[in-house]
């Protein structure tokens, strides 16, 4: 048996070197003329094609995920960015909405029509009572803008309250919807007079001591009247909103919506009365 296998080792040699002297031969042929070799090396190059294409399909796959994860990172940094100034630009907006009311705001609290007797003196709301159950709100004008005690506040659409404390640069406002405050109004249809009171929140007002006989009607406007002499007369304080007969007396239950603004009002008018203004400048 050995010597088949050393017989069998020699023809393997022997075949190497005979395709090894023929590719010298060919390759020496091809070194005096490569016009001869074309067509083979064109038919073997077109044969490899399929495998030169498979060998790169690595670095191809290697590349494509490169750039599929370069541009999807690309993508969510431009989106973070892209919502960061998203939400600047809605605080910026959100801004100048909150500037634009306020100047509105403002105009229409100036633009009130001043009666002869008062000098309105614009007053902005800083604080509130540290009482949460009185709807008692604090100024930044005091003493020494002549703001006095029982002095009649209002805002552009109607009578927000009486001043109650005065202070040096301050005073506490006492609003009408306070549960211990009341006004005397008149309905402005007909000028019967009755009494709107507070029930100790900013949207909803009562107008007490109305008879189940007397004319009123939902969208009646209230105005003040004047009456006992604590807040001038002809000063909107709200419209009827809903009316009920109550069943243990005569009267009606009658529910007010306010015309001031109790909730977000920042600015608000004080009256002061020119005449008292001038006799405290001439005594002084």
């Amino acid at each position: 048996m050995t010597p088949s296998i050393f017989a069998r080792q020699a023809l393997s040699l022997r075949k190497t070197a005979i395709v090894l002297i023929a590719a010298l031969i060919l390759m020496w042929f091809d070194s005096k003329n490569s016009e001869w070799f074309n067509p083979v090396r064109s038919t073997s190059h077109a044969a490899m094609q399929p495998i030169y294409e498979m060998s790169l399909l690595p670095s191809y796959a290697k590349h494509w995920a490169s750039g599929s994860l370069q541009s999807k990172e690309a993508l969510r940094r431009e989106n973070m960015q892209l919502k960061s100034q998203l939400i600047h630009a809605h605080a910026k907006l959100q801004q100048q909405d909150y500037i634009l009311a306020q100047n509105a705001r403002l105009q229409g609290i100036l633009s009130t029509t001043k009666p002869e007797q008062f000098d309105l003196n614009l007053a902005q709301v800083i604080g509130t009572d540290t009482n949460l159950l009185r709807q008692i709100v604090v100024l930044n004008k005091g003493k020494q803008d002549g703001v006095q005690v029982g002095q009649t506040v209002i805002d552009e659409d109607g009578i927000l309250g009486q001043i109650i404390n005065v202070y040096p640069n301050t005073s506490r406002l006492l609003l009408i919807t306070d549960d211990q405050q009341s006004v005397a109004v008149t309905v402005k249809r007909t000028g019967q007079r009755a009494i709107v009171t507070g029930q100790g929140i900013p949207s909803a007002l009562s107008l007490n001591y109305v008879f189940k006989t007397s004319d009123v009607r939902v969208g009646d406007e209230l105005v003040s009247s004047g009456l006992g002499g604590r807040i001038p007369a002809g000063y909107r304080v709200g419209r009827i909103a809903h009316i009920k007969d109550g069943q243990a007396d005569n009267f009606r239950i009658i529910e007010v919506t306010p015309s001031a603004n109790f909730i977000d009002n920042a600015y608000v008018l004080i009256l002061q009365d020119k005449m008292l203004t001038k006799s405290k400048s001439s005594s002084q």
